[in-house]
């Protein structure tokens, strides 16, 4: 027969037992209130794929008649930077998937400024969110009153926000390397990097952060621009010729220097530099220039009605793949297009990035020297 002492002492011990259990748990548990939002609402939590991919949702939370919510990830998705989001609303807010309790409080008008905190690097992300916004507000308030500034004031006040903003990410960084945000922060910038100052900011995150998503995607960044940058040798590909049957191969154009430029239909700016490759293509071609225009097109149609309206006459290329799927555009690590190289007779990268009156003067640089010579 079983007491009411007994029962009392099996229901503590199993109350400590789920405390334990509790406390031990790595599980992220994220809740809060958002004022403005009723059981109706939808709110999710999810993180962008990055490179075009969308967004992924990882959990929906049901939400109570006074506008609570409550998540539970599971350990094995923790230490990374998710959104919330609420569906109809714009904004979001961002913040750390860590073991432990993690509180969101806001407002559906403003989700953006919402407040969070609760586990050790919430703490961080919080106070680097409430900096940006400051940040912003400050920025709004010089655009809004524009006329009352000079356009000397204006450029020096956003150099001045961006030098701020780095100071404060450089900060983090050396002082909090076992941050996930600071290597969420280090992140960033990835795509405006240069492979040696990739290089740079991971000896911070080394080896704590090895394994990291976040540490791969940079190191892979890196490993792919190193690959096309000036001094190495330019990835080979073959590829369709306009016609969309006959092929066109990179390395077959060894003895000349080439002008290796990547642009599509729909692209605005590439358009439009499409007239200025014209004339690099008369002024140079004579003097020893090819020029290969490689189009992130996938409809053959388009890209062909593109190339007459144009006037490319010089060689034209295409997976016919289409945009960053190309496996060419994902191997000269191109996030965003025009994008041009320029390739010695060796198939050797002189330099990359390079457009306008900056091409110009490598071309006419390359040209002189021949000539000399």
């Amino acid at each position: 027969m079983i007491t009411n002492k007994l029962k009392w002492g099996l229901a503590t011990v199993c109350a400590i037992a789920s405390f334990q259990a509790n406390a031990q748990s790595k599980d992220c548990i994220v809740s809060g209130k958002i004022n403005g939002i009723d059981k109706t609402s939808k709110i999710t939590v999810g993180r962008d794929h990055g490179d075009h991919g969308g967004r992924e949702v990882l959990k929906q939370s049901t939400i109570d008649a006074d506008g609570n919510f409550s998540i539970t990830l599971p350990a094995q998705i923790t230490n990374e930077v998710y959104d919330l989001q609420i569906e109809g609303v714009r904004s979001s807010v961002n913040f750390v998937a860590e073991k432990g309790h993690v509180e969101i409080t806001g407002d559906k008008s403003k989700l953006y400024a919402s407040e969070v905190k609760g586990t050790p690097q919430n703490e961080h992300w919080n106070n680097f969110h409430k900096f940006s916004l400051a940040q912003i507000m400050k920025s709004n308030q010089v655009m809004m009153n524009s006329q009352q500034y000079s356009k000397e004031e204006k450029v020096a006040f956003f150099k001045k926000a961006e030098a701020e903003k780095k100071a404060y990410t450089d900060s983090l960084i050396k002082n909090y390397p076992n941050s996930i945000v600071s290597l969420y922060l280090a992140k960033g910038p990835l795509m405006m990097m240069k492979c040696d100052q990739i290089d740079a900011v991971l000896k911070n995150f080394t080896p704590y952060f090895a394994k990291h998503p976040y540490y791969l995607a940079m190191k892979k960044r890196a490993d792919i621009i190193r690959k096309t940058a000036p001094g190495a040798i330019a990835p080979d590909f073959t590829v369709f010729e306009k016609d969309g049957k006959s092929k066109i191969t990179l390395s077959s154009f060894r003895g000349k220097y080439v002008m290796l430029d990547f642009w599509a239909s729909w692209c605005v700016p590439c358009r439009a530099e499409n007239v200025h490759t014209k004339e690099m293509y008369e002024k140079y071609h004579t003097k020893g220039l090819e020029v290969i225009s490689f189009s992130l097109d996938h409809e053959l149609d388009k890209w062909q009605e593109a190339l007459a309206k144009d006037g490319l006459i010089w060689n034209n290329a295409s997976d016919l793949i289409g945009g960053l799927k190309s496996p060419v555009a994902q191997k000269y690590g191109i996030d965003g297009i025009p994008a041009i190289w320029i390739i010695d007779p060796n198939g050797k990268i002189i330099a990359e990035g390079v457009r306008g009156e900056e091409l110009n003067k490598v071309l006419e640089s390359i040209f002189e020297q021949n000539n000399k010579g």
